[in-house]
């Protein structure tokens, strides 16, 4: 589905906000980011009022037995998170790999040495939870031979400083458009690919997979490169704890270790989404509840629609 494009007035607007926070982010103390960061989250609740609504809902779809107050209480944490989250990224975007290792307690690491030196390319699994742009900079402190995916930014200013920033710490970007060819050629070169299948997407590009607890449309990406690569799967998970992290690697899956019918693209997805939703469930406040997860399957929120998303 194609986005409007934001007017040059917005974009500027945008980007105006957004230097205003880094500027001010960056003169503040390690303290005064956790406290302002509880308040840029606090803002941005009452700002995207319809984003909170939205994960309201998917939490009380989600967690039935929990109480109104529970699921506000979990929602609000969330949201400061995402803010506090969103000023640490700032501030890291200035440190090098050595400063940002320095902050990150890895839990684990050597899951990751060892499917590298499996040789087939590894596909490294997170999810949009926790501090996951602060683990894509921490990892490539350990490796660097880092290929991420991700979808150009609507906003071009934003989009230029992204470049900027991306090319200081020489990390690989790919669009998830045009991808494919490009995932399968690093694969090859025994590279790190870092995949974030958490969110919706379309159903002719989807399986229909569990994920926490109900029918999701889910790229069968990251089960497809694994299995026709025999690529190893790694998942990771970076847990804030103040202002720092704990970047935990585990549950790595060997496909060439695996039965024809555990590699079929649905089971392994379905796998996939299984180890993600027990992260999330765990600790529901660090993940990104204000996305449409299950659009197009007839039972989010407010939707009525067939299989075919029509």
């Amino acid at each position: 589905m194609s986005r409007t494009k934001k007017s040059w007035l917005l974009q500027r607007s945008e980007y105006a906000l957004y230097r205003a926070v880094a500027l001010g982010a960056r003169r503040l103390s390690k303290n005064g980011v956790l406290r302002w960061g509880d308040r840029l989250g606090n803002l941005a609740r009452r700002i995207l009022g319809s984003r909170d609504r939205l994960a309201m809902r998917n939490l009380h779809e989600t967690f039935p037995e929990k109480s109104d107050t529970e699921l506000r209480s979990i929602l609000d944490e969330c949201w400061r998170h995402f803010g506090r989250e969103a000023l640490l990224y700032i501030r890291a975007q200035d440190l090098s790999f050595e400063e940002i290792a320095a902050q990150v307690e890895f839990v684990n690491a050597g899951i990751l040495e060892d499917a590298v030196a499996h040789g087939k390319g590894v596909i490294l699994i997170s999810a949009h939870f926790g501090g996951w742009e602060i683990a894509g900079l921490a990892v490539m402190s350990l490796v660097r031979n880092v290929r991420t995916i991700a979808r150009p930014l609507d906003n071009a200013f934003l989009e230029r400083d992204l470049a900027q920033i991306r090319s200081r710490t020489g990390a690989a970007v790919l669009d998830r458009k045009r991808a494919a060819r490009e995932m399968m050629q690093a694969l090859s070169e025994n590279a790190v690919i870092v995949l974030l299948p958490d969110q919706a997407v379309l159903p002719r590009e989807g399986v229909l997979v569990p994920f926490l607890g109900r029918p999701a449309w889910t790229t069968p990406v990251p089960a497809k490169m694994a299995v026709r690569r025999g690529s190893t799967i790694v998942f990771a998970f970076c847990i804030p704890h103040g202002s720092e992290h704990r970047l935990e690697f585990g549950n790595p899956i060997l496909v060439d270790q695996m039965t024809g019918a555990e590699c079929e693209p649905e089971a392994l997805t379905k796998r996939i989404n299984e180890v993600i939703s027990e992260r999330i469930a765990a600790q529901p406040e660090l993940w990104l509840w204000m996305h449409d997860r299950w659009k197009g399957t007839g039972t989010a929120t407010g939707e009525s629609v067939g299989v075919n998303g029509e």
